[in-house]
């Protein structure tokens, strides 16, 4: 079996010490899950014992051996990582997904082979994701989503998984079933586990080896029931709390105490005979009788849960909005303006918009537009199922993606990602109507032939569209879903230097980011379109500056590439390792699609565009300017040469 050390681990970034001279030997064969409060360098610690960040002291040792000094690809063999948050490409099955955990063990062509297969399904046998192979990936829920991930992780067949925060923005029965999974591979395969958990109660209750992190040092290690004591818990967290065994699992549950809940509460307290201040006379009676009644509560709760589990009835209907993360929405076209001879926005309202959105700015958002065949409306039941207050199960809406797919384009029409441009809440001044409002912006492709544009289904009806014309699209259900939504891309973190940098296609987003800049951040924005007369107005509070690029008869692509170098120099700012050569993707073949999360580091870019271009942005930013990958967005938005279907 692998082993795995930090010794004398000291972690930085731009010179910020986040990680401070520490050791620690992951034990074999184990769960070790490490705890702390937020800011304490957890992450920063994984990503380091996963090869991602290079100590500024110290060493991580992979089998005795520096990390550092041996190819990513050998590492990558014996050591798999599940980041935190990770998205996949729009559309890839999870089949798909879990295959490309298979890329360190192919050769110079990448073929699959029959070994390669073998490794997929075995992965997909032990995590329980064989009945999900053929689904797309944002159709399943989180817990399945997770355990997708997970086994996408085990098809390296590594002997070292490590996890960051794998349970963030799952609910607590998805939290439970994901650590149920990554447990039984341990007992069954021997795999060593490294977590970061922010649970401190789930840590305890999966953990064989804890580890407990403030400031960046250990502040204790071990086994559960020495590390989660409430003087640790007071020191790491600064919570007051009591711990006492977990009625269910016998390890150590910590009862966060309130100021304020204690002193509604004491009344009630003292009516059933427990005290916080001045004991009763029979001291000892008094504190069993209290320890019996406050496990008898954390057992009816506990209680509770399960009932709740195990009365969900995945058969019965409710309206959708209670349910799906994802809806249907139902507009009408309000107003079509020509913003220039590439780009045409609509406007779109309607009541079923009440209940979209993630409560914050949309950013870069993407949402799917059902585009209707020139001939007619192309609703089915299959979408209208999915709007707000359309009474369905969640056992009706599996597979209801593959269902739509099934029916005849002339009858469907066409599903097309779009990004949100501006989104107006009901009452806005700038609204048209009474119902909140969507602006999105097309880019016309195409030629004119006998005065009408020819070109793929959205050009076509972006160029065609009425007020008055309907609409359907998906996008988040306002009710379940926050500015962690999987359509939003642009996740800076603390950084306070920012490029942002695209074709046409990128420019709606890119707009859409600027307006929602706060005064502090500085850098560039990059945005390159067919000519001078598609320079679209911007506006932002930020000191970015922004720069449009006349294409002109240059090749597509080629502004955009140099104006990146000229901004992002070698080395680049926010580097935390250099010459790290990121592995091919052919993008004729595959989605070009990686974004990542900045934390701490000043830096962060957001590239999109055409999937050539974003490509050889993608070589240059990490190869040679030294860009951490987890500092910028990729995203292959579209490819030159490949048609619209």
């Amino acid at each position: 079996m692998a082993t795995l050390q930090a010794s004398g681990l000291t972690l930085a970034y731009d010179k910020v010490t986040i990680v401070d001279e520490l050791s620690l030997d992951i034990p074999t064969g184990q769960v070790s899950i490490v705890v702390g409060a937020n800011g304490c360098g957890k992450s920063t610690l994984l990503r380091a014992l996963s090869r991602l960040l290079k100590p500024a002291g110290g060493q991580v040792l992979l089998d005795g051996a520096d990390i550092h000094s041996k190819p990513a690809k050998e590492v990558a063999k014996t050591l798999g990582l599940l980041p935190q948050s990770p998205t996949a490409p729009d559309g890839i099955t999870s089949r798909e997904l879990i295959s490309r955990g298979r890329y360190p063990h192919q050769g110079l062509f990448k073929r699959f082979s029959a070994q390669d297969e073998a490794a997929v399904a075995r992965a997909m046998e032990l995590t329980g994701t064989t009945d999900l192979a053929d689904r797309p990936v944002d159709e399943l829920s989180g817990g399945q989503r997770q355990r997708v991930w997970i086994a996408m992780a085990l098809a390296q067949e590594t002997d070292l998984l490590l996890l960051d925060e794998p349970t963030t923005f799952l609910d607590v029965a998805h939290q439970l079933e994901v650590l149920d999974v990554v447990s039984e591979l341990n007992r069954t395969r021997g795999i060593t586990v490294v977590i970061v958990l922010h649970d401190l109660n789930l840590a305890a209750r999966y953990a064989d080896y804890l580890v407990a992190l403030k400031g960046g040092k250990i502040y204790a290690a071990g086994h559960p029931t020495e590390v989660v004591t409430e003087k640790t818990v007071k020191a790491v967290f600064g919570m007051p709390s009591r711990v006492i065994p977990d009625p269910v699992a016998g390890t150590p549950l910590v009862l966060p105490i309130g100021r304020q809940r204690v002193l509604r509460t004491e009344s009630v307290l003292a009516a059933n005979g427990i005290f916080r201040g001045d004991a009763p006379v029979n001291e000892p009676q008094a504190l069993a009788e209290g320890l019996e009644q406050d496990s008898a509560v954390i057992e009816e709760e506990v209680q509770a849960i399960t009932r709740t589990v195990a009365e969900a009835d995945p058969n019965l209907a409710r309206p959708a909005r209670e349910h799906l993360q994802t809806l249907a929405f139902q507009t009408t076209v309000l107003r079509s303006q020509e913003l220039s001879p590439s780009f045409r926005r609509l406007t779109v309202g309607g009541a079923d918009l009440e209940d979209f959105g993630t409560n914050s700015h949309p950013l870069d958002m993407r949402i799917k537009l059902l585009l209707p065949p020139e001939a007619g409306f192309g609703a089915n039941g299959e979408i209208a199922s999915l709007r707000p207050d359309a009474l369905t199960s969640p056992a009706e809406q599996l597979g209801w993606y593959q269902r739509w797919l099934a029916i005849d384009p002339a009858q469907r029409g066409y599903m097309r990602t779009y990004t949100v441009r501006a989104f107006r809440e009901a009452g806005h001044r700038d609204n048209l109507g009474a119902t909140p409002e969507l602006d999105i912006d097309f880019v016309l492709h195409g030629k004119v032939v006998d005065g009408k544009l020819q070109g793929g289904p959205a050009t076509e009806f972006g160029d065609r569209a009425r007020p008055g014309d309907p609409l359907l699209l998906l996008g988040p259900n306002k009710a379940l879903t926050d500015d962690s939504y999987g359509g939003i891309e642009f996740r800076p973190g603390a950084a306070t230097r920012i490029v942002l940098a695209g074709d046409e296609t990128a420019a709606p987003a890119i707009c859409a980011i600027l307006e929602s800049l706060p005064a502090n951040i500085t850098g560039h924005a990059l945005i390159e379109v067919p000519e001078t007369t598609d320079i679209l107005g911007t506006t932002t509070r930020s000191g970015i500056s922004v720069q449009w690029l006349t294409r002109g008869s240059a090749e597509h692509g080629s502004l955009l590439r140099d104006a990146v170098r000229s901004v992002v120099a070698i080395p680049g700012a926010g580097v935390v390792q250099t010459n790290a050569d990121p592995e091919d993707i052919d993008v004729d073949e595959s989605i070009l699609w990686e974004t990542g999360q900045a934390q701490s580091a000043p830096f962060y870019a957001w590239i999109a565009g055409e999937a050539g271009t974003v490509k050889e942005l993608r070589r240059y930013l990490v190869r040679d300017a030294g860009i951490d990958r987890k500092q910028v967005a990729f995203m292959g938005y579209w490819r030159r040469g490949k048609q619209e279907n």
